[in-house]
């Protein structure tokens, strides 16, 4: 076996070596049990009112009544209104057909199926709910290190060392003349 193909080997045995722990890490999916709800689906079914109109309110995450603010309804890239609640935190939008309809709060947003009076599903609520929350919630990293999460500083120095490793290893196996 010639001395070029030994390198060969030997990195892709080293990348996959590399690339293996990664998978063994990985979050195992949730399997549900009989007691788990369903998960809640990405759109709200909402009926609307007679003549096209649509009731909601903002409510803050402790389930409190929302102040005055503007909200802002999307279908697609079009702006089709925007409306102002109440001091309660209502709000009527009118002359809405069935779609799929973005409502936005100051800082919330939802995403919600409307649906022609008489045509809605017995699932659909009568009224949509925004939560006015400026909380984000992300994808999940997994074991992979990001910036700001709590790897001391030995750990980030070992990370960067082995991929720094990983780096000046596979040039010198490249560069390295082939003495055969």
């Amino acid at each position: 076996m010639s001395m070029h193909r030994m390198r060969h080997k030997a990195l892709c045995t080293a990348i996959l070596l590399t690339l293996v722990p990664g998978l063994t890490h990985a979050a195992t999916p949730a399997v549900p049990t009989p007691n788990t709800a369903p998960a809640k689906p990405l759109l709200t079914d909402i009926a609307l009112q007679p003549g096209g109109v649509l009731v909601g309110r903002v409510i803050s995450t402790q389930g409190e009544p929302g102040k005055v603010q503007k909200i802002l309804v999307r279908q697609g890239n079009l702006r089709v209104t925007e409306v102002t609640t109440s001091a309660t935190g209502q709000f009527t939008v009118e002359g809405l057909r069935g779609g799929i309809y973005e409502i936005s709060a100051s800082e919330g947003v939802g995403s919600f199926r409307a649906w022609a009076e008489g045509t809605a599903p017995p699932s659909a609520k009568q009224y949509a709910v925004l939560i006015d929350s400026d909380e984000v919630v992300r994808g999940q990293w997994g074991w992979m290190p990001y910036p700001g999460s709590n790897l001391s500083v030995g750990q980030w120095i070992g990370i960067s060392v082995g991929v720094a490793g990983l780096v000046v290893g596979t040039i010198a196996l490249v560069r390295e003349p082939d003495p055969s």
